[in-house]
């Protein structure tokens, strides 16, 4: 599991650890190249990772904020905790994004897609 977990973080499918979750930048595949799981089979999967990047940015700013009120330089602070706190929550949703994919691997919500069943026509003629 620890090695499912790195490989998610660093932008590897979960599941064999191998094939690459995004296309491009932030833009995630369909299934995995390597052994075929479906990355986000729900249109909000997206929310996980928005969550997890908003909380966490809203965390720093109330941490930059309290050194500021500390060091008695919270007046025109603003100037530096808005910007930094964008930088930072720009920066981390690749990793929320990332373990999100673990997570939802880990709780069995990616699976490859079962063979479709064609009919057969049994009628002779």
């Amino acid at each position: 599991m620890i090695g499912a977990l790195l490989a998610a973080l660093l932008g590897r499918c979960p599941n064999c650890q191998k094939g690459k979750i995004y296309t491009s930048f932030l833009k995630v595949a369909d299934t995995c190249d390597v052994c075929h799981v479906r990355f986000e089979r729900w249109s909000g999967s997206w929310t996980i990772p928005a969550v997890m990047g908003y909380g966490a940015g809203a965390l720093f700013a109330i941490a930059l904020g309290g050194y500021f009120l500390q060091t008695g330089q919270l007046k025109g602070s603003e100037k530096i905790i808005i910007p930094a706190t964008l930088i930072f929550t720009g920066c981390f949703y690749p990793l929320c994004k990332n373990l999100s994919m673990f997570m939802l691997w880990n709780n069995g919500f990616m699976t490859v897609d079962p063979p479709q069943l064609v009919p057969v026509d049994t009628a002779e003629g």
